[in-house]
């Protein structure tokens, strides 16, 4: 990564890779239930990380107000891969990346709003309310019953992004640690307490899966979790957290566009509609983008 080209190019590269996780889990929901995936996946990215850490000459010291946080986001990271697993099995995978990805920011914006003595601007309630009505029109609320707002799949898919909203607040009263290596032990905490309380083989031995399966998990793991977990925590370091977040707003186009070439899914036109609603209400909240999105302080 010399130059910022070639920076844009992996950075985008890792956000294809987010963005391929959710037609990804639809497809090995096919083989393995969700904590088979949460240990078999954790482990292995584990596993994976050794040599990025080796070759970024990172220690593996951390104190423990460090390993606290890292114990409560692992923990909180079992029930998130849970639920977005179980929401792209009975629900559909683009809906589920589009949802999810672009939810979850809006709901850590809105409890770190609620932790504020200040008071949020018109801007604020503009912007959260573009997100909101985004968010209504992925999931079609004029269409649907009460029952159907709010059918298995849209409560996993909801609470996942609760679970994801409340580890990145855990995650951000880190201090003096790397993120790769805080990253480490998140993924060490999920793989071994889910492996322990949750466990539960019941598909058989994946060493007899076929080949769609392990190349699913391959990219799921390797590709989606370790590579571009890493890309994107060095593009931060060179970009900043407010640069370097913009590459998100890509990640609920590459899950549609994927889950449309994947698995065959029609392109949803409310689902298009609500993610362009939400990325924009997002860049609102978070003064990047267009001069007419910022806030002019």
């Amino acid at each position: 990564m010399t130059t910022n080209h070639q920076l844009f190019l992996w950075m985008t590269l890792a956000m294809l890779g987010w963005g391929a996780s959710w037609p990804i889990a639809k497809i090995l929901s096919g083989y393995i239930t969700e904590h088979e995936l949460v240990t078999y996946r954790y482990f292995l990215t584990v596993f994976t990380m050794v040599p990025i850490l080796y070759w970024m000459r990172l220690s593996l010291k951390i104190d423990l107000k460090n390993l606290l946080l890292a114990a409560i986001a692992g923990v909180l990271l079992i029930f998130y891969t849970k639920l977005f697993f179980l929401g792209t099995k009975y629900g559909t995978a683009s809906l589920a990346g589009a949802l999810v990805t672009t939810l979850m920011p809006i709901i850590v914006y809105i409890l770190m709003l609620l932790s504020r003595q200040k008071r949020p601007q018109i801007k604020d309630w503009l912007a959260l309310l573009l997100g909101v009505t985004g968010v209504f029109t992925m999931m079609k609320v004029w269409n649907f019953q009460l029952d159907e707002i709010f059918k298995i799949s849209n409560v996993y898919l909801l609470w996942a992004a609760l679970c994801w909203a409340l580890m990145s607040i855990a995650t951000a009263y880190t201090k003096s640690i790397h993120p790769v290596v805080l990253s480490f032990y998140i993924y060490l905490v999920a793989a071994v307490l889910d492996w322990i309380v949750f466990f539960n083989p019941t598909s058989g031995s994946i060493l007899i899966m076929d080949q769609t399966f392990w190349v699913s998990f391959l990219i799921l793991t390797v590709i989606s979790t370790t590579f571009a977990t890493t890309v994107y925590f060095l593009g931060i370091q060179r970009l900043g957290s407010n640069k370097g977040s913009v590459f998100t707003f890509l990640v609920p186009f590459f899950a549609i566009g994927l889950s449309i070439i994947l698995l065959n899914e029609s392109l949803q036109v409310t689902t298009v509609i609500g993610v362009i609603m939400t990325i924009t209400s997002l860049m609102m909240l978070n003064n990047v983008g267009p001069s007419f999105l910022r806030n002019k302080r």
